[in-house]
């Protein structure tokens, strides 16, 4: 299930919604000042991120329910083994054993579920008849979370949640499951007991979501036709204008997927009250690889930075750092000779560009400073969507100018098409800094529609009831 099925759009999400706001209408009162406040809307938020998770891939469920309780009560005996220690006592061992077993047990979850079996096809370049498991979407997204939730409780950042409610919404939250963002649980953790979820809340969410759908649904989805094309277009056949387009539009349709899957976690997010970090800022307008990757997937990087200790920007001679770091980056987005050698490619460029490189780059004019990145960028962005690296070396070629010797195939393109690549192009960098202010509007104005709606229902359901009750006594 994704965020653009029907399915979740016209049932999953406005149950999720409805249910949410009648648990907070329905808390008892003297719940409503303590840490059990949100018990019961974290009930219904949970049970609908289990039916998210689970959607088609129910088996899997049962060890997703196993390493969630086994994360819960690792991170309590944590919790636990550190609070019983004595400063005057030998540090005991127990804790960091935990925190080993339990790191351990998350990466062999995700290495088995989601590598194992597509590791030998994907870089022996063949299929292997193997029984393929049923892996729930988020999977990668769960054991960031889970091992966040036990490093951060054996640092003493914050404590576990002793309610198996909460920390099962930490771990399995629908809103975050598609493509992230990552959220560290030493800044959500908090927001499980004590946040706010006011009209005005709700307002932004619903925009924000709107503008996610709309760069998914309509943008991402336009782009599509152009870059399938080129892809499985034959070598003679594939011209140069063909080959540049097809990796324009794969340069921004990956851009407003990600984003605007980013975008509606964000608005579903604050819908229920929490305030999720964000993921894009502007990431095309950068004047260096390091800088776009300072601006691409923040909470990734943020991730890293924390629980692996790896940073884009770590400065001169972090050369394997930075290598290392991208790999990381590669096996995020899945498997594959092809993803390995884009992250690969990637930390060599960051690397080259923090011997000095970059400092140069720094001094050239910005349009030659975007033009750099924008092309490095585009042509590493055809080796990750190409099936191979022979169907890279295809349309690289094509590019250059040495791709078709016969007659090019044309591209089947619409008016549509073309008014969306536009409005890509216009939406991709931050052409009007003044922008946020209207969306201030916006948002009261949503605010306001939504408030005249819920009381506009009130009155009616009231004068329903009152009416109801009349006919009644006259019988």
């Amino acid at each position: 299930m994704l965020f653009t099925d029907s399915f979740f759009l016209l049932y999953f999400l406005p149950a999720v919604l409805a249910l949410f706001f009648l648990a907070v209408a329905v808390t008892p009162s003297r719940w409503r000042e303590g840490p059990r406040r949100f018990t019961l809307p974290n009930t219904v938020l949970l049970v609908g991120s289990a039916v998210f998770l689970g959607w088609g891939t129910g088996p899997f469920m049962r060890w997703i329910a196993g390493a969630v309780a086994f994360n819960y009560l690792t991170a309590l005996a944590i919790w636990r083994a550190r609070r019983n220690a004595t400063p005057a006592s030998r540090p005991s061992p127990l804790p960091g054993a935990l925190l080993t077993l339990a790191v351990t047990g998350n990466v062999v979850l995700l290495a088995v579920s989601k590598y194992a079996l597509s590791l030998p096809s994907a870089f022996a370049g063949r299929s292997f008849a193997v029984p393929q498991l049923l892996v729930p979407l988020g999977l990668t997204v769960f054991v960031c979370h889970a091992i966040s939730y036990v490093v951060d409780v054996f640092r003493g950042h914050t404590a576990p949640q002793r309610s198996p409610i909460g920390a099962s919404l930490y771990l399995l939250f629908f809103p975050l499951l598609c493509a992230g963002p990552l959220a560290c649980y030493s800044d959500m953790g908090p927001q499980l007991a004590q946040r706010r979820v006011t009209m005005a809340a709700v307002a932004y969410g619903v925009r924000r979501w709107l503008v996610g759908f709309c760069k998914v649904a309509f943008l991402a989805r336009a782009l599509s036709v152009p870059v399938d094309q080129v892809f499985i277009t034959p070598a003679a056949e594939l011209g140069t204008v063909q080959a540049w387009l097809g990796a324009v539009c794969f340069t921004l349709q990956v851009y407003f997927d990600l984003s605007g899957f980013a975008d509606m976690a964000l608005g579903f997010g604050r819908m229920f009250g929490f305030r999720l970090s964000e993921n894009f800022r502007w990431p095309y307008a950068a004047g260096t690889l390091t800088e776009l990757w300072c601006r691409w997937n923040l909470t990734l990087f943020d991730w890293c930075r924390r629980y692996l200790g790896l940073s884009v920007d770590r400065g001169v001679g972090q050369t394997r750092q930075a290598l290392l770091l991208f790999l990381c980056v590669g096996l995020w987005h899945g498997p594959g000779w092809n993803v390995l050698i884009w992250g690969g490619l990637h930390g060599v460029i960051v690397a080259i560009e923090q011997t000095g490189f970059g400092a140069r780059i720094s001094k050239l004019s910005l349009v030659v400073r975007h033009g750099y990145v924008l092309f490095v960028v585009l042509c590493l962005w055809v080796v990750f969507r190409a099936e191979s690296l022979g169907g890279a070396s295809v349309v690289l070629q094509a590019m250059a100018g040495l791709g078709a010797r016969g007659q090019v195939v044309p591209l089947t393109l619409t008016p549509w098409f073309w008014t969306m690549l536009f409005a890509a192009v216009l939406s991709a960098f931050p052409l009007w800094p003044g922008f946020s202010r209207w969306l201030v509007t916006v948002d009261a104005l949503t605010t306001s529609t939504l408030i005249l709606v819920s009381t506009s229902f009130v009155y009616i359901w009231r004068r329903f009831v009152n009416m109801a009750r009349l006919l009644s006594g006259r019988r």
